[in-house]
């Protein structure tokens, strides 16, 4: 049997799948699974730990072509747009499954026109495998490193910060940040990491700290990151990539949501982490954020306690 997942992008909603390719594998363990991808995130498929092949979409005749000669049994479209409805045409499976993404209740929950909530991301993607009469498993996305490759444990505590969002509105200001780091002890270990496009950020929060944080914001690729998550011991970032990321390699976190909010599904799978969300009537004003507050204040973040939010990260590490 030869399976087909199509996700082409983004880090987080990518990670989300893994259960997914994960059920498809219990389900039907001596088939073939492809996944198809976006050539910039093939290494966090790589990590999934039950995909056979992964096949890079780079919108070219010639890889279609190619996936239409493989000759699919089934395919499992885990996005559901124009572009991946040609994936499924040229995929000529004998069964198809598209998840359900729930565009219009995300709407109304954005719009404030309903008390309903999505639990996760991930329900919505098993919904394509209910089609399949596959049963919902509890789980949560797990990526898979190569322990060679980690890092030996240090004796200094090890915190990472991902201070950056796509969207301005999903990111915390970076004096607020200033502000959160100058109350971790000084014995900690600080990272700034993030992708290219955040460094001036990290560079500015940097700027308004008086301790020492090492700053590899844009430093490292997607692959290198994941073992430098792996590393740390506590993880703190915005509605992101990297939260998900975190969740999936089971580190203890702390997920700040701004203009976005839980409702909608984007939480962090992970029963170690601590997700700071202010419940105000104008949240959620997005589905997936923007470049600014459309009432001005931003009062999402700029109104969290950040002596409130390090109590509870003090109070997770002495748990740990």
């Amino acid at each position: 049997m030869k399976i087909l997942i199509i996700r082409l992008s983004s880090i987080g909603d990518i990670v989300l799948t893994q259960p997914i390719a994960a059920a498809l594998r219990q389900q039907y363990p001596a088939a073939q699974i492809d996944f198809v991808t976006k050539p910039a995130y093939r290494t966090i498929v790589e990590k999934f730990g039950c995909v056979d092949h992964i096949m890079a979409w780079d919108e070219s005749l010639k890889t279609l072509k190619k996936i239409s000669h493989n000759k699919y049994d089934l395919c499992v479209d885990l996005h559901a747009k124009l572009n991946t409805g040609l994936i499924r045409l040229f995929a000529r499976a004998q069964q198809t499954a598209v998840y359900n993404k729930k565009h219009f209740l995300r709407k109304k929950i954005v719009a404030h026109k309903t008390s309903l909530r999505i639990s996760s991301t991930l329900q919505l993607y098993y919904s394509a495998l209910q089609k399949l009469n596959i049963p919902y498993r509890e789980s949560f996305p797990r990526l898979f490193l190569d322990e060679e490759k980690l890092s030996t444990s240090s004796a200094e505590f090890k915190l990472a910060i991902f201070p950056g969002a796509l969207h301005k509105t999903k990111q915390y200001p970076p004096a607020k940040m200033a502000e959160l780091i100058e109350l971790f002890p000084e014995n900690w270990q600080i990272y700034l990491l993030g992708s290219p496009a955040e460094s001036a950020l990290a560079l500015e929060i940097a700027s308004l700290i008086s301790k020492e944080v090492i700053n590899l914001c844009g430093q490292l690729s997607l692959d290198e990151l994941f073992y430098q998550i792996a590393e740390m011991d506590f993880i703190i970032s915005n509605d992101s990539g990297p939260m998900h990321i975190a969740a999936a390699l089971n580190k203890p976190q702390l997920a700040i949501f701004g203009a976005t909010d839980p409702a909608l599904g984007f939480a962090p799978l992970n029963p170690r982490a601590i997700v700071i969300n202010k419940e105000l009537e104008c949240k959620p004003c997005s589905l997936h954020g923007s470049d600014a507050c459309p009432l001005g204040h931003l009062e999402c973040l700029q109104s969290l306690d950040n002596k409130a939010i390090y109590a509870k990260v003090k109070k997770k590490i002495t748990a740990l």
